[in-house]
């Protein structure tokens, strides 16, 4: 998965040290004095558009700090006229980034508990970011309450089917929300495998130089049963993200 002869050099670690203290540092600030402020408005579009400002600036700097470059595959197969769901792998803190500036109203769930964080709270409610209560059980109930949202505002929603970030080589129980998203509600699903992992490890503090690449795969075919469905699931965002980590 990893290459083994990569070597820890000084510039990996000035370049990782670099890029971190300006991705915290931005992340911080931006929140508390530009974030905050605009919740405050009318509309949610000026803290959209200053959301889709700090990730370009991340972005840039990932790509130009760290020397990795990131490639987007089949970016044709992304619904613009419509809700959806983007499905994802998910192994660092820059996929979620690279499906925003994709699609810059992109939504996501959140539990109930982290609105109750000041400040934070202010800008998932502007964001239009939606609560849900905690289980299973009790997300799946409000599928078609959610999925209306997402149909009657023509916008996305990323869920990460492992539930967690991962490491390189982890192959967790694949969770079924998205299946219930298209079997109950028809929407889209979009299955998106990467291989971040391999240059932003999860608990890493290292940016290993390299390419990002990402794959927008056509949307999950209709009308599959449970099992069949999960195994399609299965093969678009753990095996083809292995293949994209050799």
């Amino acid at each position: 998965m990893i290459p083994h002869n990569r070597k820890l050099t000084l510039s990996i670690i000035i370049r990782s040290i670099l890029f971190n203290c300006f991705f915290y540092l931005l992340i911080t600030l931006g929140v508390i004095f530009w974030l905050v402020p605009m919740s405050f408005s009318n509309s949610p579009k000026p803290m959209r558009n200053a959301i889709g400002k700090m990730i370009d600036m991340i972005i840039w700097m990932y790509e130009n700090m760290t020397n990795i470059k990131i490639e987007e595959r089949g970016i044709e197969n992304i619904p613009t006229d419509k809700g959806f769901i983007f499905c994802s792998k998910h192994m660092s803190n820059m996929d979620a980034l690279v499906l925003y500036r994709r699609s810059p109203t992109l939504t996501a769930l959140a539990k109930k508990e982290l609105f109750r964080v000041p400040l934070l709270n202010l800008v998932f409610k502007k964001m239009g970011v939606i609560a849900i209560n905690r289980g299973a059980r009790e997300a799946q109930k409000q599928t078609p309450v959610i999925a209306k949202i997402l149909r009657d505002k023509k916008i996305p929603m990323i869920i990460f089917a492992e539930g967690t970030r991962t490491l390189v080589g982890e192959r967790p129980p694949l969770k079924s929300g998205a299946y219930f998203y298209q079997k109950e509600a028809d929407l889209d699903i979009i299955v998106v495998a990467h291989n971040a992992g391999v240059c932003w490890p999860k608990k890493s503090w290292i940016k290993w130089p390299g390419k990002l690449i990402v794959d927008y795969f056509e949307s999950m075919p209709k009308n599959m049963d449970k099992e069949s469905f999960m195994k399609e699931l299965e093969v678009r965002i753990l095996d083809r993200s292995e293949e994209l980590m050799l």
